[in-house]
């Protein structure tokens, strides 16, 4: 499950944009203003929930670190391309098991921002991303092989601009159909909290 301090993160993000948000409307900023170019980070938690079914003495879940950079055209729509470190994302020692994976994702999205005031808004983002795994160990006494694809992703969250180059965000995403140690398929899930700036 999403770590606790995970999700304390995120809520007191949310809850400082819900606060703001009507000192927000004071503040005149026009959408020429929220042209630009993007870079960002944000770290969380990446899990992949089935991963350790019926699986004992197992770990599917890491922390997990974003970095994206990318152009916002205007106060509606930006486009991004990142790297995402999953961690180790399983880890398993049993009876069958032995073997460990480790993963990350190089990633391209449009985002869509629906402007709630002057500062805060919400979004949601589809996309493509290139995953690689770094398998090791065996299963069954068979040594298990690294594997590539390109699936999409999706996302939603919340943003909150402090100042007109300075803004922090919150996001769910979830990567479909990346494959463990033994090629079963599971969707990763990821729990984020960050800061970008706009220049």
């Amino acid at each position: 499950m999403l770590t606790n301090k995970v999700k304390l993160i995120v809520s007191s993000l949310a809850l400082i944009a819900v606060m703001d948000a009507r000192i927000a409307l004071a503040d005149e900023v026009s959408a020429a203003d929220k042209q630009g170019f993007l870079i960002g980070i944000d770290v969380g938690q990446a899990e992949a929930h089935k991963y350790c079914h019926n699986i004992s003495n197992c770990d599917d879940s890491d922390t997990s670190v974003r970095g994206n950079i990318g152009y916002q055209f205007n106060q509606n729509w930006s486009g991004e391309f990142g790297y995402t470190s999953f961690g180790t994302l399983f880890e398993a020692d049993d009876n069958d098991f032995n073997a460990s994976q480790k993963a990350n994702a190089w990633t391209l999205s449009a985002v869509g921002t629906l402007p709630l005031s002057d500062r805060f808004g919400i979004f949601g983002r589809v996309g493509a991303a290139r995953y690689s795994t770094d398998n090791s160990g065996t299963v069954q006494g068979v040594p298990v092989d690294d594997d590539h694809k390109i699936k999409p992703y999706f996302g939603a969250g919340v943003k909150f601009d402090i100042t007109d180059h300075f803004l922090i965000r919150a996001e769910y995403q979830l990567y479909t159909d990346i494959s463990r140690v033994d090629g079963d398929k599971d969707d990763v899930q990821g729990l984020y909290a960050g800061a970008t700036f706009r220049f």
